[in-house]
């Protein structure tokens, strides 16, 4: 492994000195990786969802011409029944078996001019067309004999019957549905192939990227120090921060499995489990690049100014994709109800927007020892952060009020704004906020509701069950 990376690293050397690489070069190839990573996975999972679609539709397909070639042959045997017996269930039997075989021709007739391309399936759609009109003249033969049968012709019905035409067309049906169906298994089979392969690409690009991203970021630290240190150091630096890396992870991946086992399949779940891969993972990567960057301005800011002022800037970038990232850790999860408590962080999200947007606050909340559980509690901020949020985007409100109260069984919260307002009848069903919110709401057995018209603001109240379970989190 040692002796690949030492020869990459050649390689690569040898390859930016041709073209003048420098740390813009290095920067420039990692957006054009990103690019083309986000570019063909986009593709690549839509070229997975057709396949999947196409497996469905083949699917389909095959179980409509085992339902024809039962129906024909339960029409057959009535058929046959009514022309020995002339019991008239045997005739409803036979009507009910036609009409459901042609019902089984017409559904794989439209499956196939939905597969794509039309020219890959122009075999089963010629095998079709045999199948067809083999059953539309087995069909034919088989209205006569009964029609004579029905008239009291019986002779002439077994006359029919006797006549090979029959036998021949049924046969020739068999052997077309058997012909169909080897084809379509075998294009099953062809496109399950390419859909695996696809699936595979997907899943080597998602971990090739960030590989080759991290892969770079580490020339440019390469490029600068080079005149300080020589590449077996660096090669052995980088061979235990990978190995700490990977310990880590390993440490991670464990806790994650056994807080897997206790939690619930709820959307909270979800949120703070994507929170903490963010803050721990993208942090560490992040305050790493960032304790890196500044050893290196601290080492070379004498000797090359130019390269020192570069780095700070870098630097700079680094601490908005921190405060970037804080942002959408604390969005999907507030650290703070972990930390601190409820009434606290609850008090912290209202505190920070009324200063952000220079609201005037009413505020009424119970006491801060007040116990509420871990679903009511999240289930509260979210109403409330979403609350807010839509106030601070959409209201262009300059006063708020917040109040909440509870007693032995429930938890109301009312919020008001004196905001343009909406008209709640020109509302979109599929209004992520509100929808959010209200699904919230019921899916633990509370009430909520919104009143607002055009020039009057938004007024927003949930009432939230107490006895619901504490969820683990």
């Amino acid at each position: 492994m040692r002796k690949f990376l030492e020869l990459v690293f050649a390689k690569l050397d040898q390859l930016f000195n041709i073209v003048g690489g420098r740390n813009i070069a290095l920067l420039g190839i990692s957006l054009i990786v990103t690019i083309f990573s986000l570019f063909f996975n986009e593709n690549w999972l839509q070229d997975a969802s057709e396949k999947s679609t196409e497996i469905a539709h083949i699917n389909r397909i095959l179980q409509q011409v085992s339902l024809l070639q039962s129906n024909m042959y339960k029409a057959e045997s009535a058929q046959r029944g009514y022309l020995l017996t002339h019991a008239k269930e045997h005739m409803l039997y036979y009507d009910v078996g036609v009409d459901d075989a042609k019902k089984n021709l017409q559904a794989i007739q439209a499956s196939l001019l939905v597969l794509s391309p039309a020219a890959a399936y122009k075999n089963e759609q010629t095998i079709l067309s045999k199948l067809s009109a083999d059953i539309g003249a087995k069909v034919s033969e088989m209205d006569v004999t009964m029609q004579f049968a029905s008239t009291g012709k019986v002779l002439d019905a077994k006359k029919v019957m006797k006549l090979d035409n029959g036998q021949i067309q049924m046969n020739s049906i068999s052997l077309n549905a058997e012909a169909l169906q080897t084809n379509l298994k075998q294009r099953l089979n062809t496109v399950y192939k390419a859909r695996n392969v696809t699936r595979t690409v997907i899943r080597t690009s998602v971990i090739a990227g960030p590989i080759i991203l991290i892969f770079l970021v580490v020339l440019v630290i390469k490029q600068l120090l080079q005149e300080l240190a020589d590449k077996a150091a660096l090669q052995q630096r980088l061979s235990d921060e990978n190995q700490r890396h990977e310990e880590q992870a390993l440490a991670q991946s464990k806790l994650l499995r056994s807080l897997a086992l206790d939690y619930q399949a709820d959307v909270e779940r979800e949120r703070y489990k994507l929170a903490r891969e963010l803050h721990d993972e993208l942090g560490s990567i992040l305050t790493a690049s960032k304790m890196d960057i500044a050893w290196v301005i601290k080492t070379i800011g004498k000797s090359h100014p130019e390269i020192a002022e570069k780095l700070k800037k870098t630097n700079s970038y680094i601490d908005q994709g921190i405060s970037f990232k804080r942002q959408v850790v604390q969005d999907l999860h507030p650290s703070m109800i972990t930390s601190f408590g409820f009434w606290p962080a609850l008090r912290a999200l209202i505190d920070d927007a009324v200063e952000r947007n220079k609201w005037e606050l009413t505020l009424t909340l119970p006491d801060e020892n007040t116990q509420l559980n871990e679903t009511i509690g999240l289930v509260a901020y979210r109403i409330v952060q979403e609350t807010l949020n839509n106030c601070n985007k959409y209201a262009k409100a300059s006063a708020i009020s917040i109040h909440m109260i509870n007693d032995e069984k429930h938890l109301k919260i009312e919020i008001q704004d004196n905001g343009v307002g909406l008209d709640l009848n020109g509302l979109d069903d599929n209004t992520h906020g509100l929808s959010g919110m209200r699904h919230r709401v019921l899916a633990i057995g509370g009430h909520f509701e919104v009143d607002s018209s055009p020039g009057k603001g938004l007024f927003t109240r949930a009432i939230l069950p107490l006895d619901v379970k504490k969820v683990d989190a």
